[in-house]
């Protein structure tokens, strides 16, 4: 995480003496460098870094962590970023989790427009989003992690009051108004970066066995419009939007990606030799598309046997047999769109088991990406 200057920095303190040993009066914290004892005193001010604080303090933020733990006895570790430009209305959100050294999540998404850009390996993929709503994904964040607090959200809340009362060496570069802060506990070294006057804190990483990559226990690193060293919104306006990956890439025009709802239903009832089942499309569905897009297919027996265009309403189909089925779909929120709270049925007189299969005709691909 940190800068090769960072470490130059801690490299060229712990070699030198003078007045970073020497502790001498900081009124409002504003030496240069910071002595250890006013270092002390910002962590027991700041105590907690809180990304959503700082998402209702500044409209350009990015906040990214690394978080190594252990599971089962399984070694994992999870990445988190996410960044917002209130001014654009652009989001990223990035989350990668490996566990035993095999990746089980990796996937980026930048939305907020009605173009929307999505990665799972190393292409980018073109989506859409018909009903663009702007929200601060921090705040998203954190009242989904609300509405449900058994999933592994992004730790973007970390108490640095822990860190207070050690010795720091400290150090820092006047001309970037940028310091680095370190310091050991006994088990673990940490480091601060501080920009600023005053300085606020911007990065924190905790080493635990040594110090490379892999000995990082914990780290976050945040950009906002005032230290905007990470911020990636070019990325969006000049390389996705602007046509500079596509001309990197040598592609005429980015692979499309389907719609981002596969049903799982919820609800299945027997009545009069019918089967019926069916569910709602979840509150996550944020990237809505037009109906007239989008098929909904019965696979039985390896293929499909019954279809329905989703901006028809509802449909029945009949095979060999005298076997029915009759599917049908709900616009219960937004008019003409695929979207949250939509709801979907499939009836059948037949006693095979099937499945539910959503086809994208803009995309050319079923949602769940097989054949």
């Amino acid at each position: 995480m940190h800068r090769a200057l960072a470490i130059v920095l801690v490299l060229l303190a712990s070699a030198s003496s003078g007045c970073i040993d020497t502790e001498r009066p900081c009124p409002e914290n504003t030496c240069f460098p910071l002595t250890s004892s006013a270092f002390n005193s910002i962590l027991e001010e700041v105590a907690v870094v809180d990304a959503l604080e700082l998402a209702s303090e500044f409209d350009a933020l990015a906040v990214s962590t690394l978080t190594r733990f252990t599971e089962s006895d399984v070694d994992g570790e999870m990445v988190w970023r996410i960044e917002k430009d209130d001014n654009l209305r652009l989001r990223q959100v990035s989350n990668t989790v490996i566990l035993g050294g095999s990746q089980v999540v990796g996937y980026q998404i930048w939305d907020g427009g009605r173009d929307t850009y999505t990665r799972t390996s190393g292409e980018w993929m073109l989506g859409r989003d018909m009903d663009a709503k702007y929200e601060d994904p921090f705040v998203e964040v954190a009242r989904l992690a609300t509405e449900n607090p058994d999933s592994r959200w992004p730790p973007f809340r970390f108490d640095v009051s822990q860190f207070a009362g050690l010795s720091w060496t400290i150090t820092g570069d006047a001309l970037e108004s940028y310091q680095i802060a370190r310091a050991t506990n006994g088990t673990h070294e940490v480091y601060f970066e501080l920009h600023g006057l005053p300085p606020q804190i911007v990065g924190v990483s905790v080493y635990s066995g040594g110090l490379e990559q892999q000995d990082v226990t914990f780290s976050m690193s945040i950009s906002t419009d005032r230290w905007d060293d990470g911020l990636e919104a070019y990325y969006y306006t000049e390389y996705l939007e602007g046509g500079v990956y596509l001309q990197m890439s040598g592609k005429n025009e980015f692979t499309r990606a389907p719609v981002p709802f596969i049903p799982l239903p919820q609800h299945q009832t027997t009545s009069g030799g019918d089967t019926t089942v069916g569910g709602v499309v979840p509150s996550e569905m944020t990237h809505e598309a037009s109906l007239s897009e989008i098929e909904m297919h019965v696979f039985s027996g390896g293929s499909s046997v019954a279809v329905l265009l989703l901006s028809e309403g509802s449909s029945t189909n009949s095979t060999e047999g005298g076997v029915r089925w009759d599917l049908s779909w709900e616009d219960n929120t937004a008019p003409g769109l695929l979207s949250r709270d939509d709801s979907y049925s499939v009836s059948t007189n037949s006693e095979a088991s099937f499945d539910i299969r959503i086809y994208d005709r803009w995309a050319q691909k079923w949602t769940d990406y097989g054949q």
